[in-house]
């Protein structure tokens, strides 16, 4: 009789270890998944272009609105991350990876109550500011560099100048055989060289003389 009691309470204290352990392993299953979403928010919140934007504002940040942009030849691109300061209802900053790798390409500060652009390139590691923009067209006409609503539709190929110039480099394009005006049977040679940053024109020398000749 003993035997029987002794292994009926062998036979339920193994079913209550068993309980016990079920009941730990899914309380560790519970913590392990807040874990991993508060992970998942903080390599978000920690990355370069994050970081920079940190660093360049010294305040307190937010996402906005993405947009990617994509080269339909190479269907490589980017995307473009609004960031705004101290929860002003538009961006100002714009955080700018590429689209396969994540990596962080660019950042951009628009100061539109002094009309400054300031362009960092994290390949290169160099700042440039690009001011007087009231007398820049692209800044009239995009709302003040608005790069989430113009830029799809500014960044596009053209001749001499490729989707990743556009994204940010510059272009020189030529005008050859231009009548001369005031001098009657004479031409000239243009040429203008312009600096884009996400489709926009952000510096442009202008259309200038490269030589005056008789036409031919």
């Amino acid at each position: 009789m003993k035997k029987i009691q002794f292994h009926c309470l062998l036979f339920i204290s193994l079913i209550m270890m068993t309980i016990g352990l079920i009941a730990c392993t899914n309380d560790e299953a519970i913590v392990s998944d807040e874990n991993k979403e508060t992970s998942n928010f903080a390599g978000k919140t920690s990355d370069e272009g994050y970081l920079y934007a940190k660093a360049f504002y010294q305040s307190n940040l937010s996402f906005g609105k993405s947009v990617d942009v994509i080269d339909p030849d190479t269907k490589q691109g980017v995307t473009i991350t609004e960031v705004k300061v101290n929860n002003e209802a538009r961006a100002r900053g714009y955080v700018v990876k590429q689209i396969k790798t994540d990596v962080f390409l660019f950042f951009a500060d628009v100061n539109r109550e002094k009309d400054v652009l300031t362009v960092y390139d994290a390949n290169t590691d160099k700042q440039e500011i690009f001011s007087n923009l009231t007398k820049n067209e692209d800044y009239k006409t995009t709302q003040k560099f608005d790069f989430i609503k113009f830029t799809p539709q500014k960044v596009t190929a053209a001749k001499g100048c490729g989707f990743w110039k556009k994204v940010w480099g510059s272009c020189t394009f030529h005008r050859i055989g231009v009548p001369v005006e005031g001098s009657p049977g004479y031409c000239a040679d243009y040429s203008i060289r312009n600096t884009y940053f996400l489709g926009s024109v952000i510096h442009s020398t202008g259309w200038a003389p490269d030589g005056v000749y008789p036409c031919k």
